[in-house]
């Protein structure tokens, strides 16, 4: 009984592990981070969604009459669909990472807060929109204002229920994994009846596996239900989460080959000599 308290023991912490450690990787680092989230803005629903939200900063702040507001639109979706601006959108989130970890820890962040929704700040791409319009020969445009360009990403509920309890994660990315992995290896070397214990280790690691995939599924409705930019803050969450996807998904491989190798030894042990011929 002991052996099968040990590895299930190491099968529900191997859930929080590989969160943990493909969090870390993925959020801790500011350079991961932004290699993660800089390919988002090749989706083309996801450019038309951010040129909508900074078309409507611009044209909120100053009075345009409808084919000024489509002149705009047509600038900003130009820029939007520009090298130009996937360089913005990387210095942006490179520069909001440190804020967002802040956010996720639970401390104190400067990321912009619009009532319950975290918005991420572009700067001010104005200028360059101007350029754009002025080259276009339209009339009005040196009296657009000088605006700060930022889309809604999450609310803040969403995130904490999308990752609860971040800071303890990160705080145990090495200590989780190792007691999984001592846990398991104890449970199956130390202990006879080895293959009822593969079994159990592997049908366990299976269907934690499963169990954190279906809490993420839950997760990404929610950040995606309640974001301002849905297209974006499904795509946000799918690049940082994408690599741990993986993982689980490997983790749940490995666990299914257990079972059904320990399954199948099981069978072929328990033959007894001559019976084959029978």
């Amino acid at each position: 009984m002991l052996r099968i308290v040990l590895v299930l023991l190491g099968c529900l912490l191997a859930g929080p592990a590989v969160v943990a450690y493909s969090l870390n990787q993925e959020v801790g680092d500011q350079e991961s981070y932004t290699q993660a989230v800089t390919p988002v803005v090749d989706d083309p629903e996801v450019r038309a969604e951010i040129a909508d939200r900074v078309t409507d900063g611009i044209t909120s702040k100053v009075g345009l009459p409808a084919p000024g507001v489509q002149l705009v639109a047509i600038a900003v979706r130009k820029f939007v669909a520009s090298g130009a601006f996937r360089t913005v959108w990387a210095d942006g989130n490179r520069a909001a990472q440190p804020q967002v970890l802040a956010l996720l820890r639970g401390e104190p962040s400067t990321l912009r807060i619009d009532g319950d929704t975290v918005m991420l700040d572009l700067g001010a791409v104005t200028d360059r929109l101007k350029a754009d319009l002025v080259a276009s020969h339209v009339p009005f445009a040196q009296s657009l204002p000088d605006v700060d360009a930022s889309v809604a990403l999450f609310s803040r509920p969403a995130v904490r229920f999308a990752v609860p309890g971040f800071a303890v994660f990160q705080g145990l990315v090495v200590a989780l994994p190792v007691a999984a992995v001592v846990f398991v290896v104890v449970g199956l070397v130390f202990f006879r009846r080895r293959r009822v214990t593969v079994v159990v280790t592997g049908v366990g690691l299976a269907v934690v596996m499963l169990l954190v995939l279906g809490y993420q599924w839950i997760a990404r409705g929610e950040l995606v239900g309640s974001s301002g930019s849905p297209r974006l803050a499904g795509a946000f969450y799918d690049a940082l989460t994408g690599p741990m996807d993986v993982l689980l998904w490997t983790v749940f491989g490995v666990g299914v080959v257990l079972a059904i190798g320990g399954v199948v030894g099981r069978g072929l042990g328990g033959r007894r000599p001559g019976t084959a011929g029978a």
